[in-house]
């Protein structure tokens, strides 16, 4: 009876939907073309074989794989049916495998065709494609070389914080069972930023999967970056071929990882090296704006600085405005806009500032400069905006305090008393005892009690523990929270005291486990993504999410980064950190 129902519904799951695939590809080649042919979607409708005049086409056979899967209470599956066709050629030459093809509902589903060359002694050959030229490549591959992992980077020998694209890509034949877990390589010394979408193709008999992150060196040495790692279940082979028998097999477990890859970060050159030059490496320009030109005195006006480009934005130092006396000048805002479309880091640092007018006539905000190093050319670059003229006509003058017109006070003269509510009290010598019992009195029964409610008290303390040690994730969770803040409160006592040298990795470690406790984890090894991930399963507010992942961001790139800490943004930072964590906690984390 049950297999039964369980056949029902997954006919149910079939019906959800008509989209269907073809893919066609070569799988071995020797004296005969091992070819597979796949029909996958969900539904699977029966293949149509084309005339293929120049081999001698044998069927191999087919097998089946379902995979289904249930989200808030809706079931949907796919299958895939895998043909297998061995082609003997008949002689040497170029053919084309055409298309092999399916209907279903009145439409029609075919595979790209195959170009084969088969030179002579028998030996036929698919066209392949060769790796792009200048890359460094680290593979690691399985006994049948039906999967393996590929890393590569477009450039092994780079300057400071020049970016550098690496490569993760998958290759198989084979269907997984189920989702495979990507464990990311390690890249300690290099500033990352995630680049999308992850491409997916077909490309000589394998379908591959890329991810490619962007990496920027913050010192100059000798680097690796480590292996990386892909854990995947496939289907074993030496399993039953019946339905159910497939569909809740366990299959086999598959590691793969890549191969090591060294990078050389030379620095900077010192020749040429500008005196404002901050650190920062790519290809950018610059351009400078304000919101009006036509003022009047102590009327504000706000200066705009663009600075827009390739390169890591993030890393982008403000300006230095030379603002004479004439203005009065505010603290500088910022805000970061990254794009990573074509897979490239680029994007606009912005930077307003509000400047206040002190006095009448033509006054002149002067060109901003800003220097970099352009790693294309190999090069340092200064950039300069054009000085901006204002017209400032005479404003109403600041108020000062006048204290004149204020009450003043009564004199102690003018001051009546009407009377006195105190009333002294009265001494008596008539006392009088307690004539009732002492076990009577409510003394006598309190230490009576004193018994039963430290035997309550105990009952009470040995359940809590329990339920303690039953829920550790709970209460650990609960606590977070607080632990947090006692541990920024201690961190800002150490700057006070002047011990400023562990800050940003304790902050980093706060927060981490902040993190880990709300998920019963150890914070020490949660990664960026790993807390975007956290954040976006349990904080609603995108906003949020964003300002978490870019402080921590920010507090390991001042970590690592080449650029000086002082007590002041130290200070500011772990203030940051204290509301981020507070509002985390209101946000329902």
């Amino acid at each position: 009876m049950k297999k039964l129902i369980l056949t029902i519904m997954l006919l149910g799951g079939l019906l959800a939907a008509d989209d269907v695939n073809i893919t066609a590809s070569i799988v071995e080649s020797s004296d005969q073309i091992v070819l597979e042919v796949k029909v996958s979607g969900s539904a699977t409708p029966a293949l149509k074989v084309p005339q293929i005049n120049d081999f001698e086409v044998t069927n191999g056979g087919q097998s089946r794989q379902s995979n289904f899967s249930i989200i808030n209470g809706q079931m949907s599956s796919t299958a895939t049916v895998v043909h297998t066709f061995i082609l003997t050629p008949k002689g040497p030459g170029k053919f084309t495998i055409p298309s092999f093809t399916a209907e279903h509902k009145g439409k029609i589903y075919k595979s790209q065709p195959l170009q084969v060359e088969v030179v002579s002694g028998g030996t036929a050959q698919q066209k392949r494609g060769r790796a792009p030229a200048g890359t460094v490549t680290a593979t690691a591959n399985t006994g049948n070389e039906n999967l393996y992992v590929q890393v590569t980077v477009n450039k092994n020998k780079v300057y400071v914080n020049e970016p550098v694209v690496q490569t993760f890509g998958f290759y198989r034949r084979i269907n997984l069972m189920g989702q495979p877990q990507y464990i990311p390589a390690d890249s300690t010394g290099f500033w990352k930023e995630e680049l999308t979408p992850q491409l997916t193709y077909q490309s000589n008999g394998y379908e591959v999967t890329e991810l490619k992150t962007a990496l920027f060196p913050s010192s100059p040495g000798e680097y690796t970056i480590g292996k990386a790692t892909l854990n995947c279940n496939v289907p074993d082979r030496g399993s039953s071929d019946d339905f159910f028998g497939s569909f809740f097999g366990r299959g086999k477990n598959v590691r793969l990882e890549s191969k090591p890859v060294n990078i050389t970060v030379m620095p900077l050159p010192s020749e040429g090296k500008p005196q404002d030059f901050s650190g920062t490496v790519g290809r950018f320009t610059l351009s400078a704006s304000v919101d009006k030109r036509d003022v009047k005195t102590n009327d504000a006006v706000n200066l705009t600085v663009t600075i827009t480009g390739l390169g890591n934005i993030k890393t982008i130092t403000e300006p230095k405005l030379n603002i004479s006396d004439e203005f009065k000048k505010y603290e500088t805002v910022t805000d970061t806009k990254i794009n990573k479309e074509n897979y490239e880091v680029r994007g606009s640092k912005i930077f307003k500032t509000v400047l206040v007018p002190r006095k009448a006539g033509k006054l002149t905000v002067p060109g901003v400069s800003y220097s970099y190093f352009d790693y294309i050319d190999k090069k340092y670059k200064t950039l300069t905006s054009v000085p901006i003229q204002l017209n400032v006509a005479q404003g109403p003058k600041e108020e000062t305090g006048n204290y004149a017109s204020l009450p003043s006070l009564p004199s102690a003269e003018g001051v009546k008393v009407f009377g006195s509510d105190i009333r002294h009290i009265k001494q008596s010598d008539n006392f009088t005892y307690a004539k009732r019992p002492f076990y009577k009195s409510p003394f006598y029964i309190i230490i009576n009690l004193l018994p039963l409610l430290a035997w309550l008290f105990i009952l009470f303390y040995l359940k809590v523990q329990k339920s303690k040690q039953a829920n550790a994730a709970y209460f650990k969770s609960s606590r977070a929270y607080g632990a947090a803040l006692k541990n920024i409160k201690i961190l800002g006592k150490n700057l006070k005291k002047g011990k400023e040298g562990e800050t940003l990795g304790k902050l980093e470690q706060v927060f981490a486990e902040f993190i880990g406790h709300k998920i019963s984890r150890q914070g020490a090894g949660l990664s960026v993504e790993d807390i975007k991930c956290v954040l976006a399963e349990k904080v609603k507010e995108q906003k949020l999410i964003d300002a978490a992942v870019e402080l921590v961001e920010k507090i390991h790139f001042l970590r690592f980064g080449p650029s000086g800490k002082n007590t002041a943004d130290l200070v500011k930072l772990v203030e940051e950190v204290k509301e981020l964590i507070s509002k985390l906690e209101k946000a329902g984390l």
